[in-house]
């Protein structure tokens, strides 16, 4: 067997064992199973978005409907949170979104609760991290002009700063010659 031919197998049979939805997390709340995640991946900062929740039974992986009445969800990040409105995606039972628009980078938490069939719900999952624009533009954005006179003025109170300290380092050097010399002239 040609040496390349094992790796190469063991990274198609990884690629079919692996489930396709890398980012999303799956948590169990008693007989329920909940993976939770982004509908768009990678999220971006300001693109619309939306958290996707499917909800089915752990047992079989039956998909629950009808969860969106008693099931209750919030969205958490650096200490804020906000509800959200879970609705029912109409071709895929056991599918819940809700959209809004991701405003800052890191990592969001989803928090489920609340009770399905006389059962309490509690779970909590981690979502992939919200990442910045830059990450996908291609070509590389030219800054605007309003931005480089920001940055040219901000240059210019710089340099006036470097003068400044150049021309006090210069007059301290004279002041020391100064004195350098006055010292020699005791000496003699």
């Amino acid at each position: 067997m040609k040496r390349w031919f094992i790796p190469c197998l063991l990274v198609v049979a990884g690629l079919l064992i692996t489930e396709t939805a890398f980012a999303h997390e799956r948590v169990v709340s008693g007989q329920y199973a909940f993976v939770l995640g982004w509908l768009e991946e990678p999220p971006v900062v300001g693109l619309k978005n939306a958290v996707t929740i499917e909800v089915s039974l752990d047992a079989d992986g039956a998909p629950l409907t009808g969860a969106e009445g008693s099931l209750t969800a919030q969205l958490e990040f650096g200490g804020q949170t906000r509800e959200l409105i879970l609705a029912p995606v109409e071709d895929t039972p056991g599918l819940y979104l809700s959209s809004f628009i991701p405003t800052r980078r890191g990592t969001y938490t989803v928090r489920l609760g609340g009770i399905i069939d006389g059962e309490p719900i509690e779970a909590t999952a981690e979502i992939e991290e919200v990442g910045s624009a830059a990450s996908l533009e291609f070509p590389e954005a030219q800054p605007a002009a309003s931005d480089l006179q920001q940055s040219i003025e901000g240059l210019r109170g710089e340099i006036g700063t470097a003068r400044a300290f150049g021309v006090a380092g210069a007059a301290l050097g004279a002041i020391g010659l100064v004195l350098a010399a006055v010292s020699l002239g005791r000496k003699k």
